[in-house]
């Protein structure tokens, strides 16, 4: 039984199923999905306790995968993890989407850019939100086109962007800069040489993936996951930060001449020292997998269980 996300449910909804599970099929095997960084740790603490979900890591839970690197966030040490349930932690690494195959050069064609010039990708997830995040690209972009004349970009709005949004981006588009409002974003992660985004899980593993240099501005909820995120990579040297409350086209030109001006092989190293590799999914089954072979009295006869 692998329950992702919230351990008990978001409010402690599943804890008396999940226990009736182990005591009518004690054979069960239990294994929590750890996204590494969910919210305020102080808060995750407190709602954890109230929810009786340290008691499950002791009683109910065999194992912890977490979907992250340790070296990047000890989620044992944020979230007061007790000493004894920490041998049940397993860093499984960033879960990412196999890395796109088409090269760079497909993607300026496919959308009719100029074959030389770096590129600059910026996405907003499903846009709903996005706006200021793309009208600060644009602006930013401006003001960097007069030193790197040849500068490329393309902006995805998103399919929730209201349409007067999308409008108003599209009367800014020409022919170095375009605005789509769908498109495969790791594969345009892959072409860029530098990308814009906010701070979902997702987004930004993809950007680390591809070892681009990444600009984070983080979303504005009650919720500071992207925000903690967005200041982690940032203190590693892996990404800039700008906060939503000093978004501008002068701070976002300032973050973007930081990541143009990285040297691409230098920031792939330093990504690869921090997190060594992007292989979540098969790890995650790896470590799944130990308590799927059947107990020696039920192994089949006559055959190998290896």
């Amino acid at each position: 039984m692998l329950v992702d996300h919230e351990p008990l449910g978001s409010a402690g909804e599943f804890r008396d199923g999940l226990y009736a599970l182990k005591a009518q099929s004690p054979s069960t095997r239990f294994v929590f999905g750890l996204r590494d960084i969910m919210d305020d740790a102080a808060r995750i603490g407190a709602l954890w306790k109230e929810l009786g979900v340290y008691e499950a890591f002791e009683n109910l839970y065999d194992g912890i995968a977490v979907y992250g690197s340790r070296r990047l966030y000890d989620v044992a040490e944020a979230y007061a993890i007790p000493a004894s349930v920490r041998s049940k932690l397993h860093y499984c690494g960033f879960v990412v989407r196999d890395l796109p195959s088409r090269n760079g050069q497909f993607v300026r064609q496919s959308h009719e850019l100029p074959a030389k010039g770096p590129l600059v990708f910026a996405t907003v997830g499903s846009g709903y939100d996005g706006y200021p995040v793309l009208e600060a690209t644009v602006e930013a972009l401006e003001r960097l086109q007069t030193q790197i004349p040849d500068l490329l970009a393309i902006l995805v709005t998103g399919p929730f962007m209201p349409p007067e949004q999308q409008a108003a981006l599209q009367e800014r588009a020409t022919r170095k800069r375009r605005v789509v409002p769908q498109a495969d974003n790791f594969q345009l992660m892959a072409a860029a040489d530098a990308i814009v985004s906010m701070g979902g899980y997702n987004s930004v593993c993809e950007a680390l993936a591809v070892a681009r240099p990444l600009v984070i501005v983080p979303r504005a909820t009650h919720k500071i996951e992207q925000q903690i995120r967005a200041e982690t990579l940032a203190a590693h040297g892996l990404a800039r930060c700008v906060h939503p409350s000093e978004l501008s086209g002068e701070s976002l030109a300032q973050a973007l001449a930081w990541a143009l001006g990285c040297d691409p092989h230098a920031h792939a190293r330093r990504v690869r020292e921090v997190i060594p590799s992007f292989d979540g999914a098969a790890r995650l089954t790896d470590y799944l997998s130990q308590w799927l072979a059947p107990p020696a009295s039920e192994a089949p006869v006559g055959r190998s269980r290896n």
